[in-house]
């Protein structure tokens, strides 16, 4: 008697974990999605404003590269898969070039030297903040 009440718990246990692993995989997949259907594929854009008070916008979903040449130097800003950094400046302390690649509207590259500024912006730009305070 004892081996037939083990079989029911026995499947039942099987089809707990079975639903466990479906769950888990299909909360993998969602978040992949959402992750990667970030900026590149939202509209938006690399805006770059100068020392000069120029503004520029590049697609964030297209590769290009571009040179901000100003009173104050020149640097180099290139898009490439859905993150943008800047490559090469002529500034004496490279802080912008080391800061690296950014994906986000939270994240901004400035070149103080060159009074160079990149942000993400878009109606619909990715952040990873939660809130934000005044």
């Amino acid at each position: 008697m004892a081996r037939n009440a083990a079989a029911p718990n026995r499947k039942l246990n099987i089809a707990l974990v079975v639903a466990i692993v479906l769950v888990a995989v299909g909360a993998f997949v969602g978040t992949r999605l959402l992750a990667d259907g970030g900026n590149a594929e939202t509209g938006a854009e690399v805006v770059i404003r100068d020392a000069d008070g120029n503004e520029r916008r590049l697609p964030l979903s297209q590769d290009c590269e571009t040179t901000v040449a100003t009173s104050a130097g020149t640097n180099v800003v290139q898009v490439k898969d859905g993150k943008m950094c800047v490559r090469e400046a002529d500034c004496p302390n490279q802080d912008c070039v080391e800061q690296g690649w950014i994906s986000d509207s939270s994240q901004q590259i400035v070149c103080l030297p060159h009074k160079l500024t990149v942000s993400i912006e878009g109606p619909n730009a990715t952040s990873t903040y939660d809130v934000i305070g005044r």
